[in-house]
């Protein structure tokens, strides 16, 4: 029985924060930020103005989120900051625009687990292995 309870695996939550960070950080550039950075031209016209910014700072402030605050994420570069940042889009996007639904054509799954992934390291921080904890920014 002692064998369901892990213990002859060691805790490491800083190699888990790290472990987070590289993963929602890297599939946030490579599936949602890499498109908008390189699409700007063409779809900032029609990005939504859900918070009544306009349409070009909207889409300036998620593509900013979605490619350098993820690749911060990553680096553990102020990493509260870009993770509060990161649950906000996405939590916005899953309720205004995919209108909290968690299944059917309009789902916003994706959002809702990025969601909860970047609140758990705005809620934790960076961890151990990260610039954060190397240049003594409390996160």
């Amino acid at each position: 029985m002692s064998l369901l309870k892990f213990n002859f695996i060691p805790l490491n939550k800083d190699l888990g924060l790290l472990l987070v960070r590289i993963a929602l950080g890297a599939t946030m550039i490579y599936a949602h930020g890499w498109n908008k950075l390189i699409n700007f031209d063409t779809k900032f016209h029609s990005f939504p103005d859900i918070i009544g910014i306009g349409n070009e700072a909207s889409y300036i402030l998620v593509t900013y989120f979605e490619t350098i605050g993820a690749l911060a994420l990553i680096l553990g570069l102020y990493t509260r900051f870009h993770a509060l940042g990161l649950t906000i889009v996405m939590f916005v996007g899953f309720v205004f625009v995919h209108n909290m639904n968690l299944v059917g054509s309009n789902s916003g799954e994706k959002a809702f687990i990025y969601g909860i992934g970047f609140l758990l390291l705005f809620l934790n921080g960076a961890g151990k292995y990260s610039i954060d904890r190397k240049t003594g920014v409390r996160s």
